[in-house]
């Protein structure tokens, strides 16, 4: 390595003849292009993937137009364009969740624009939990939404949360069907949202688009009596929010309800899951909290009516693991794919399996595109699964030939 001495007595590099040294420099090239080149391949082909199937950032509804799915009408609403996928059924809808002293919305009135509780027109991320891409002025926002439905004067948010809104996007997104979900809140008056759905819905002439549930709140001393009467009135399923309703699933008193679901075969779609919103809290009384829903209270009111049907509502939302796990242990249960990542429900579909997964969007506190998005992105390599989550699973689910 070494082989002459400098003045200061030091050994000297030993100089490389012209042939070694071209060959070195070849030998590091043949090394390092390919290695260039790859990392260069690497980042383009990542680019062009992420350009038109952004897994990461979307910026509005205008961005999701760009991916090979779909096209923005003149309108600025989205139409689906992809082949094969006529007949979706969308799992999880609701109308005006107008209720206590929040009025009666006229549930067959046309408007030009759906106004969401939460704005979609934003830079999101389509692998987080949806409403993680919404900032605290918007939760803000669709809290006062909220409290509008309920209060004197209503919401002109919720006024536009209507049939013929609801259809337009849907045939706009090949959706045949959408199952519509109202909610029993346990107030003293103005509870009553299931038996305006139903005579809106009868009114609009427009039946054969809607699959509908009655809401209850399983620990009300007339839990069972409304659970009679909507099955004799024709409904498909029991809708159950634990927030809303302040109940907690696994408490002995709803257990009755979920008993004579199974018995009549009526399957009970719970909201399932924490979101992300904080507790409320004023002089004491918690006017809010996402204790209710937590995915912990779930396992023993499941496990215990094997032959009762459930649909986890938003798969466990934030807590979708440990959602899955309920899932694998228990086959009473189905779960509806609102809200979740890109690699959520990849996740769910290789860990259960697609054959009880179904999509949902839950209209009208989001366009149905957004979920739609989520769903085809993640089946882009899985077309079978795509299928039977869009379409197929409900129709078999909900006896739909």
């Amino acid at each position: 390595m070494f082989d002459k001495m400098n003045k200061q007595g030091e050994m000297k590099p030993k100089t490389l003849k012209r042939r070694e040294f071209i060959s070195s420099v070849l030998k590091t090239a043949a090394i390092a292009l390919p290695a260039m080149m790859f990392r260069n391949l690497t980042w383009a082909a990542k680019s062009a993937y992420d350009r038109i199937t952004d897994t990461r950032y979307y910026n509005g509804l205008k961005d999701l137009s760009q991916l090979p799915y779909f096209e923005m009408t003149d309108q600025g609403r989205l139409r689906l364009t992809v082949d094969n996928l006529e007949g979706g059924i969308d799992g999880h809808t609701h109308l005006a969740l107008n209720g206590f002293a929040g009025g009666d919305p006229d549930l067959l009135k046309s408007y030009s624009q759906t106004r969401y509780y939460l704005p979609p027109n934003i830079k999101s991320s389509l692998d987080v939990y949806i409403n993680q891409n919404n900032g605290a002025e918007d939760k803000k926002e669709m809290t006062s939404v909220i409290i509008g439905s309920m209060t004197p004067g209503g919401s002109d948010v919720t006024d536009t949360h209507t049939i013929p809104n609801l259809i337009k996007e849907m045939n706009l997104l090949k959706i045949e069907k959408a199952v519509v979900l109202p909610i029993r809140m346990g107030f003293p008056f103005g509870d009553d949202m299931t038996e305006r759905y139903i005579d809106a819905i009868q009114a609009s002439g427009q039946q054969d688009r809607f699959i509908l549930c009655g809401g209850i709140k399983p620990t009300l001393d007339d839990a069972l009596e409304k659970i009679e009467e909507y099955r004799q009135k024709g409904l498909k399923g029991i809708k159950m929010h634990p927030n809303f309703g302040r109940f907690f699933p696994n408490d002995r008193q709803a257990w009755p309800s979920y008993d004579l679901c199974g018995k009549h075969d009526l399957p009970v779609l719970i909201h399932s899951g924490r979101t992300g919103f904080k507790e409320k809290k004023t002089l004491g009384f918690k006017l809010y909290t996402e204790d209710y829903a937590d995915i912990g209270n779930f396992e023993e009111p499941i496990a215990a009516f094997p032959n009762t049907r459930f649909v986890l509502c938003h798969s466990g939302a934030m807590q979708n693991e440990k959602a899955i796990k309920i899932a694998k242990a228990n086959k009473n249960v189905w779960m509806d794919t609102h809200g979740q990542s890109v690699n959520n429900i990849r996740a769910m579909i290789r860990e259960l399996g697609p054959e009880r997964l179904m999509y949902g969007s839950d209209w009208a506190f989001y366009p149905e595109s957004i979920m739609i998005a989520r769903l085809l992105i993640a089946t882009e390599n899985d077309k079978t699964a795509r299928r039977m989550i869009f379409a197929d699973n409900a129709k078999r689910f909900w006896g739909i030939n």
